[in-house]
């Protein structure tokens, strides 16, 4: 703000002697002094409209205008700042824990509550006395009492001022530095059209008022981006090139973007005809291979199989399937084929391969009991050339048959796929120890009769020949000419499906949700992540945004160390000396010389001299 005193002092230098001498107090100076104010009010009207052209430099409070700078700069944009969720006529704190918020009738109290806690205040309980609405409001606020009084006033008392605080950001607008910082991460990406994850990231992580890191993390398929609270990077040595970054512990919210999630994805033929084609829909970039789960309902069902027409794989079951059975086949899969779908957020896709590395199938029966038939259970794949000069091997050119939980590959894209059975669900089967088979092939030309062979263990170790007959047999069904009264009296079936898709043009972005986020849920910014990501992403992508829990972490304290040190250890070597049996005699002369002890004695001389009388004087 200028200052009218320079003003003041200029004007002074500038005008002739005879006005400058004048008092202060004169009509003279009184001119000077307003003419000064009136050019300081000009200075800062133009600093102001020089700063107010700047998402940085605007100001974000409103100075008798409808809108603020900030505010107007964000409507050329069509981004507008987040008004209060709460109407009310104002609020009146009292310390740190308390505030008493007033309503009228432009914004009444029974409007408020119906925002905050619906209709539930207005319904009786069961003893059918009204809801107590101040009850209900703590039960949404833990921390915070509430209370209302005749003045139609709602009293907010909390326990800590972080309590009151989540309630009192329903009641005040956005703050003006998180709208300053949406404001530009927002113009960034609509003016230059970035649709990138680094965007799409610091988008989000600007409507939850956080700043965004500018170091992301690259973790298999996902992008994880860090917010700080805001002002952190002006303090950060990090983003100045001094050194590593030392925000990591510090960061408010995680946010991970990850390109095509992989998704379960399901697929019911409720009651799917006998060798007839149905279509199978897979929007996904790589093949899976999915889980099958076949339900009998009324009629035994022999020796079921699926077949793929796309890739030309068949699974099949040898053995029969009473009425309440089902029948689940979980495949085994490569690593080749598992690697495609391991992710930053998928770490359990085809849960089954860890303790069923080589697939498994079982049969639930009626009352539940599960029962293991992987060794039942065969892999048919071969290539079929029905040209008429294609005569090698019966017009099979090569084939695989053997003894493994394996289901036919489910292709990116549309799949055509087949259940076959029996055709009579009455047909005779050689016994297993009989060397005399009476089942046969149904003919290119017949309408009924057995579609397979008996199986049994030893179909893995069949000859070529064998594979070759059964794969023709099966590739030889005649899906045109079934006709009503062949399947008429087959089993009821359902067959659903089970795999995983890493679906093209999609993404995800999750934020969990940790108590930054809760606070922005509260101010109502949740939908405007939803809004701003999806209208910010590339056109025909689908975007999901989701919320999920925090994961719980545990750090303990590992009682493991290492430690290295040295030491060298000394030891003296003394061989004994052996020696033979001998004899020997030793004369030693010693002085005795006894000790006498001595004793204190005290000598005295007594002079008699001294008492001669002569010497008397």
């Amino acid at each position: 703000m200028a200052d009218p005193r320079q003003r003041r002092e200029r004007l002074l230098a500038l005008l002739p002697r005879i006005y400058t001498a004048q008092p202060r107090d004169s009509a003279v100076g009184a001119v000077v002094d307003a003419l000064a104010a009136a050019l300081a009010r000009v200075d800062d009207s133009l600093t102001r409209v020089q700063y107010d052209r700047w998402v940085g430099l605007a100001s974000p409070l409103r100075e008798g205008d409808d809108i603020s700078a900030l505010e107007a700069l964000g409507r050329l944009l069509q981004v507008n700042r987040l008004p209060p969720r709460l109407a009310h006529a104002g609020y009146d704190p009292d310390g740190p824990t308390r505030l008493s918020v007033r309503f009228d009738a432009h914004a009444p109290l029974a409007d408020a509550l119906h925002d905050l806690i619906g209709d539930a205040w207005r319904q009786p309980d069961e003893n059918g006395r009204p809801g107590d609405p101040a009850a209900l409001l703590a039960e949404q606020f833990p921390g915070v009492r509430f209370a209302l009084d005749d003045a139609a006033r709602l009293q907010a008392d909390a326990d800590t001022p972080a309590a009151l605080a989540r309630f009192r950001a329903l009641l005040d607008p956005e703050p003006g530095e998180i709208f300053r910082q949406r404001l530009r991460v927002t113009a960034q990406v609509r003016t230059g059209g970035l649709t990138t994850p680094r965007a799409l990231l610091a988008l989000a992580l600007a409507d939850l008022g956080a700043e965004p890191c500018p170091r992301l993390e690259r973790r298999q398929d996902s992008t994880l981006a860090r917010g700080m609270a805001p002002g952190t990077r002006k303090r950060c040595a990090a983003c100045a090139g001094d050194g590593p970054c030392p925000n990591t512990p510090a960061a408010v919210v995680e946010a991970w973007l990850t390109e095509h999630p992989v998704e379960a994805r399901r697929h019911t033929e409720p009651a799917p005809r006998l060798r007839r084609v149905f279509t199978l829909d897979n929007p996904s970039l790589l093949p899976d291979r999915p889980v099958w789960r076949l339900t009998v309902s009324d009629q035994p069902a022999a020796y079921p199989a699926v077949r793929s027409l796309e890739s030309g794989e068949i699974t099949l079951f040898a053995g029969t399937l009473k009425p309440g059975d089902t029948l689940v086949v979980q495949p085994a899969l490569s690593p080749t084929e598992r690697a495609g779908f391991d992710g930053y957020d998928s770490p359990g896709h085809h849960a089954w391969s860890a303790s069923h590395p080589a697939g498994r199938a079982i049969v639930i029966d009626a009352d539940g009991a599960e029962r293991d038939v992987s060794d039942a259970v065969f892999y048919l794949w071969g290539t079929r050339f029905d040209a008429p000069e294609a005569t090698l091997d019966g017009g099979m050119r090569c084939g695989v048959l053997d003894q493994r939980v394996v289901t036919p590959q489910l292709r990116p894209g549309s799949n055509a796929w087949m259940l076959l059975t029996f055709a009579k669900p009455d047909a005779e089967f050689a016994d297993a120890g009989s060397t005399v088979h009476t089942s046969r092939f149904a003919g290119p030309q017949d309408a009924d009769g057995t579609r397979f062979a008996l199986l049994d263990g030893s179909l893995a170790r069949s000859d070529a020949k064998f594979a070759t007959l059964l794969f023709e047999a099966i590739s030889k069904t005649d899906t045109a000419s079934t006709t009503e009264g062949s399947t008429a009296n087959a089993a009821r079936l359902r067959l659903d499906l089970e795999w995983v898709a890493r679906p093209p043009a999609t993404a995800r972005l999750r934020i969990p949700k940790n108590e930054w986020v809760a606070a922005a849920a509260a101010r109502g910014v949740l939908a405007l992540v939803r809004s701003d990501v999806t209208g910010a992403s590339a056109a025909g992508v689908r975007i999901q945004v989701d919320f999920p829990e925090p994961v719980r972490r545990e750090y303990v304290v590992s009682g493991e160390g290492l430690s290295l040190h040295t030491g060298q250890r000394w030891r003296e070597d003394a061989a004994p000396s052996e020696r033979g049996p001998h004899i020997g005699l030793k004369l030693t002369l010693r002085d005795s010389a006894a000790p006498q002890e001595g004793h204190l004695s005290t000598g005295l001389v007594f002079d008699t001299t001294r008492l001669d009388w002569s010497h008397a004087g």
